[in-house]
């Protein structure tokens, strides 16, 4: 797409964009009001609407941000918009100031720089809270490393002054902090020249701020930094030093619910500087040591009689350290005419991070110093007190007095004072009036100081908490970020309303589900619902709720009854405290609730309700360890059956869903403390369906519990606890089934003849109890004895393992010993009788198994078909032929003899075959011999053993024959430096590992082994001195190295054919050496085709010398006029042309796998194996177990390591013949 400037039609630049649902949000956020900048009027805008909300329409990248650049660039002060001038127009980047406070927002220019729209942090702080207080529950927490690290420095550091002040330490990351190399003190300037223009427009905060600063410098919480301290500061801006300090920028926040100070100054510690790092990032948070609000109301509801104050001006009551006083500075004057001041604050500021931290610890800290003379209110101090305010109680005046007293006293040791007391009981106000109180006699209770949509406030009046609604007119359009805003600043933090709060969560999951953007105004339904709950709100100002609950010292029963109940949107649970004074009375309150909205995903409404009994769970322990009631004055109410038969079993016979969850709730309650209520009269079920605060006003079950709570004796229901199989748990059981078979005699025997024996001498055995004139007993075993115990065998093992029904068309009959034999068809056969009626066995018998055996034997090991046909003369046996041959595979002899070696699918060439390099840089090295060679030419000169040494290419295939004159160290290395001078340096070379190379004489095989070989020590030392690394194939693996295999075949193919018997001098024999390289050389790697007009196909020699090496010279072309660099490139060319066509023809050539093309079963380690010899027959091949694989890249394993002899040897599994024995 094109895009063109409105203001400069010669400017158009093209870009490629993708069309997406949406970019942004609307840009600005808000409309900007009261932008004051003249710089402006002067100067054309790409948006002159830039103030008012907007879609934006085209994203344009960094890639043509450059062409869109044009020389300007007006800044304005810190804290003001930036223009720079574009092609477009001018366009603005910055910040903005709306309103009382300060927020980030940003000034965009449609069509040009868009800066991400992020969520406005006071709205993010408001959320955040109001999540904090819907998820809760108190477990132990451990510290983190730099909570303990900012506790440890406290103790360390924290002292008192002579007047018992405590002086703490910054508590910094680090002892260098790099905030004060950022600065900070121009940047103060400048956003207190800001705070000037604001103060000029408004007189009257102008007067009050200025009170304040005062008011820091009347009580010394603030000091002026002397001229000397100044002249230091500027000497080290001037030589580029750090800031000697660190300046803050403050500012004014006005809070309209403050009856007293409505002006805060508030100091910008996360104000960052020019190396963008604030003040607060350097500093710890500390841990967080503030008791819980929650806790303290719960505690205080407690109490007949309360109290409540709050410390003057808290934190700067707290001395920080002289170190760290220079990174709290600030600039200030009274007005523009005067001349800057620079100020330091001595005491801990309100805005630094760690300032809640330091507070309350050193509350704590002066508690537990001071608190052994002050024992009533040392513990309140550590536990009542939120941050600055004062929330206890008491049970009788003289108490409340003793509090009173001991409190001040307490305090001002630290040098803290109290102010605004206020409490319920007469007679203690006219003591606490003596000080300046409370006169309004309200607090509101808060947890920040942001202003609430729905607040809770305390009336000493009527001793009872009420709900305070200030709703703001709501403006167009009403979007999902000023939903979420109002619904961020309902404040509950016991519940006491949640069947109202409930509604505005469901809100926010509805708003979430929906797809509404932030600043997307919201969909017809979901502004109705909204409007309808905000117009609603304000009823909530109807609801009271008691501070006391009546509960005295005295009572004869305090419990806790709690209830849960679950809804399709959420699942609620409610606590009340039941007492029983003295005279009988029964009191029930409303004491907290929760609700929490029901997940997105289908959850089954029983699920849910165990959700709400978990929430209940874990809510009413926590009550009842802050009330201090024991665990068996707490009952829980369920309007669920199921929930009550989980909580009935062990959680380990349901789900895991059910099962953690019924763990949890059984974890803190009992199942016997659980009870069952019906939905009419179960409070929870108001909260987790929801309700209007009109409602709420009208329901009192949900302020007081059901009816029966208030009666005498409560009828606990269901006596008999229900049961259900629901999310039971399926049990997956796993079942090892072992046959189980009698003893027969036959199983201890592995000879047929040795079992038929021991039967018969059993069998005479039994003959001895006859009398002596019946036993005519040989003195040897007598073929008939033999027979008859062979019978007894077949009859025992025909009634243990033969079944009727698979002998039906063999048409069985008992002859008249008792055998069964087959009847068949052939009775009227000229045949033997037992050929004609065969005994019949079973197939899986070991019985069989023997007779099969010793038919084997007879036959000398024969082969199936001889066994069957022996064993067919007698027996019939069901499915004799897979029986017979199973038998003979398993036969040790016969396999020793029949000596199959194992196979295993082809392995994945090298990866030195199949990557491109010079032509011998990686190498393949192999000998052939021995060969006769004459001294000299002539007759009767003697002549000696040569060898060939054959080198071939990994990659083109190449040969390099070289004569060597002896097996020698010397003469090998003397070859080798001749084939590296001619064909260059070898990275990596290949050879055989074994006892013998393939076509190598009597004298090669006295190296023995080449890696323990002296000469093959020697030559690989020599090798590593030069830079070249010798690889082995595994022993007796010729396979492993088949190129050099078959280069020393075709060579002796040509030398039988050209030497013939002839014996050549050395000279000859290089030559005729040379003469096979260039034929073996000129060979094609290629399959050849008939098609003439096909190229030449490609050889070795192509990489070597650029052709075949025995092609026809071509023509002189040294006449040609042709530059060098010409003639180098055409060089270059012809050397790619050659790699091009050796991966296009010779690499996929290799593709293909013409034998092992199966993955069989590998060996096991403990097998019993024949290790192959080709110079021995199989008789004579010795056995080994293999006791380690080795399996290569692809996982398939090709070689083992054997124990043979006890010694391990490495072979490769073609060597190997598995033995059919089981270990």
């Amino acid at each position: 797409m094109d895009i063109q400037s409105r203001h400069d039609p010669s400017f158009q630049v093209s870009v490629r964009a993708h069309v997406l649902g949406a970019i942004t949000s609307l840009l600005p956020s808000e409309k900007v009001l009261n932008f004051d900048w003249p710089e402006l009027d002067n100067i054309t805008l790409a948006d002159p609407q830039f103030h008012i909300p907007s879609k934006i329409d085209i994203l344009l990248g960094a890639d043509i941000y450059g062409d869109l650049i044009r020389e300007g660039l007006i800044k304005g002060p810190r804290g003001m918009p930036t223009a720079q001038n574009t092609a477009l127009g001018w366009i603005l980047s910055g910040p903005t100031h709306q309103g009382k406070s300060i927020q980030s927002q940003s000034a965009h220019c449609h069509h040009n720089l868009i800066v991400s729209s992020h969520f406005h942090n006071d709205d993010n702080e408001l959320l955040k809270k109001f999540w904090e207080i819907e998820n809760y529950f108190f477990d132990t927490k451990i510290l983190t490393k730099e909570e303990q690290l900012c506790e440890d420095l406290y103790e360390q550091t924290t002292r008192r002054d002579a007047s018992g002040r405590y002086i703490v330490r910054l508590p910094f990351r680090e002892d260098d902090p790099k905030c004060k190399y950022g600065n900070s003190r121009e940047i103060a300037i400048k956003r207190f020249q800001l705070l000037e223009k604001r103060l000029k427009k408004d007189a009257e905060l102008k007067n009050k701020y200025s009170e304040v600063i005062h008011e820091y410098l009347d009580l010394g919480h603030m000091v002026r930094i002397s001229d000397d301290d100044k002249r230091k500061h500027l000497s080290a801006s001037r030589i580029q030093m750090p800031d000697s300090g660190l300046y803050l920028p403050h500012h004014a926040v006005i809070r309209e619910d403050k009856s007293t100070t409505k002006v805060r100054v508030v100091f910008d510690a996360s104000c960052k500087g020019n190396n963008g790092i604030s003040l607060n990032d350097t500093l710890m948070v500390g841990p967080k040591l503030q008791q819980d609000l929650r806790h303290i109301i719960l505690k205080w509801r407690m109490h007949p009689i309360c109290l409540s104050a709050d410390i003057v001006k808290m934190y700067r009551q707290i001395i920080v350290a002289e170190e760290d006083v220079d990174f709290q500075r600030l600039v200030w004057r009274d007005s523009p005419e005067s001349e800057m001041e620079e100020y330091r604050l001595e005491k801990v500021t309100f805005g630094t991070a760690s300032a809640p931290y330091l507070a309350v610890k050193t509350l704590q800290r002066l508690a537990i110093d001071e608190g052994s003379a002050y024992p009533l209110v040392a513990e309140k101090v550590k536990k009542d007190y939120y941050v600055d305010d004062l929330l206890t109680g008491c049970q009788t005046v003289e108490e409340g007095k003793q509090i009173y007293k001991e409190m001040k006293e307490l305090l001002s040791k630290g040098g803290f004072q109290l102010q605004k007391w206020i409490t319920n009981n007469t007679e203690l106000a006219k003591i606490v009036m003596e000080e300046r109180g409370n006169e309004e006699g309200k607090i509101n209770i808060k947890i920040d100081e942001i202003v609430k949509v729905l607040g809770l406030t305390w009336d000493k009046q009527t001793d009872s908490f009420h709900y305070s609604v200030q709703l703001t007119m709501q403006e167009n359009p009403i979007t999902k970020r000023k939903v979420i805003s109002d619904i961020s600043r309902l404040f509950d933090p016991l519940g006491w309303v949640a069947p109202c709060v409930i509604t505005a969560k469901v809100m926010i999951q509805k708003l979430w589900l929906s797809g509404v953007d932030w600043d997307e105004e919201l969909p017809d339904d979901l502004l109705e619902e909204w409007l309808t709950y905000r117009s609603e709100l304000a009823n909530i100002r109807k609801v009271y709720i008691p501070r006391w609950v009546e509960t005295k010292v005295d009572d004869t029963c305090t419990e806790l009854h709690g209830f849960s109940d679950a809804s399709n949107v959420a699942y609620a649970a409610v606590i009340y405290v039941r007492t029983i004074d003295t005279a009988g009375n029964i009191h029930v309150y409303l004491v907290a609730a929760k609700t929490k909205v029901a997940p997105t995903m289908q959850v089954s409404i029983p699920r849910l309700e165990l959700m709400g009994a978990v929430l209940l769970a874990r809510l009413v322990t926590d009550v009842a360890n802050m009330l201090h009631i024991s665990r068996d004055k707490i009952h829980g109410w369920t309007d669920s059956t199921v929930v009550l038969a989980w909580l009935s079993s062990h959680p380990s016979r349901w789900t895991t869903f059910i099962g953690n969850r019924t763990s949890d709730i059984l974890s803190r309650l009992d199942n016997t403390q659980w009870s069952h209520v019906s939905s009419g009269e179960n409070p929870a079920d108001i909260a987790s369906r929801g309700c209007t605060p009109l409602e709420l006003v009208q329901n009192s079950m949900w302020l007081h519990g059901p009816p029966w709570l208030s009666e005498a004796e409560i009828k606990y229901k269901l006596s008999k606890r229900p049961s259900t199989n629901l999310e039971r748990k399926k049990l997956k059981v796993h079942l090892s089934t072992k046959s189980t078979t009698d003893d027969f005699i036959w199983n201890r025997f592995s000879s047929l003849s040795r079992l038929v024996r021991v039967v018969a001498y059993c069998r005479r055995f039994l003959k001895l109890k006859k009398p002596k004139s019946d036993r005519n007993i040989a003195p040897f075993l007598e073929s008939s004895e033999l027979n008859e115990a062979l019978n007894v065998c077949i009859r025992m093992c025909q009634v243990q393992e033969l079944k009727d029904s698979r002998l039906k068309s063999l048409n069985p009959y008992h002859d008249d010993r008792g055998l069964l034999r087959v009847g068949g068809r052939i009775s009227n056969a000229d045949i033997p009788e037992l050929a004609k009626h065969p005994i019949i066995l079973p197939h899986k018998s070991h019985f069989t198994d023997l007779v099969i055996d010793d038919a084997h034997k007879k036959t000398m090991h024969g082969g199936p078909s001889l066994v069957i046909n022996y064993l067919r003369s007698r027996y019939w046996i069901i499915s004799v032929k897979s029986r017979v041959k199973l038998h003979v595979r398993k036969c040790v002899i016969c396999a020793r003899r029949a000596a199959i070696t194992a196979t295993q699918l082809m392995g994945q060439l090298p990866a030195c075959r199949i990557t491109p390099g010079r032509p011998f840089l990686r190498s393949g090295v192999d000998f052939a011999g021995p060969i006769n060679i004459r001294v000299s030419k002539g007759r009767g000169n003697k002549s000696y053993k040569g060898y060939i040494c054959v080198f071939v290419c990994m990659v083109t295939k190449a040969m390099h024959l070289e004569a060597i004159s002896d097996l020698t160290s010397e003469g090998f290395i003397a070859g080798f430096k001749r084939f590296v001078a001619r064909r260059g340096h070898v990275r990596e070379i290949w050879s055989d590992n074994g006892t013998n190379f393939v076509g190598a004489s009597k004298e090669l095989q006295k190296l023995v082994t080449i890696e323990q070989s002296a000469v093959a020590l020697e030559i690989r030392e020599w090798l590593n001195d030069n830079g070249v690394s010798w690889h082995f194939i595994p022993p007796h693996a010729p396979h492993f190295g088949g190129l050099w295999e078959a280069g020393v075949k075709s060579t002796k193919y040509h030398l039988k054919r050209v030497i013939g018997d002839s014996t050549l001098t050395f000279e000859e024999m290089i030559t005729v050496l040379a003469q096979v390289e260039a034929c073996l050389n000129s060979r094609p790697l290629s399959i050849l085709t008939d098609d003439h007009n096909d190229p030449s196909p490609l050889t070795p020699g192509h990489f070597l010398v650029g052709e075949p090496l025995i092609i026809i010279p071509e023509r002189n072309y040294e006449q040609c006029n042709m530059s060098t660099l010409r003639r180098w490139q055409m060089t270059q060319k012809m050397l790619q042309d050659f790699w091009r066509r050796w991966s296009n023809e010779y690499l996929v050539h290799c593709l293909q796998r013409y034998k092992w093309t199966k993955i069989t079963p590998e060996p096991n380690i403990g097998d019993i194996v024949l290790v192959k010899e080709d110079n021995l027959p199989p008789a004579r091949w010795l056995l080994g177990r293999i006791v380690t694989k080795h399996p290569g890249l692809d996982g398939i394993t090709r070689v083992v390591t054997l124990k043979c002899n006890g010694s391990e040897i490495k072979r490769p599994i073609t060597k190997l013949c598995i033995l059919p024995v089981t270990v």
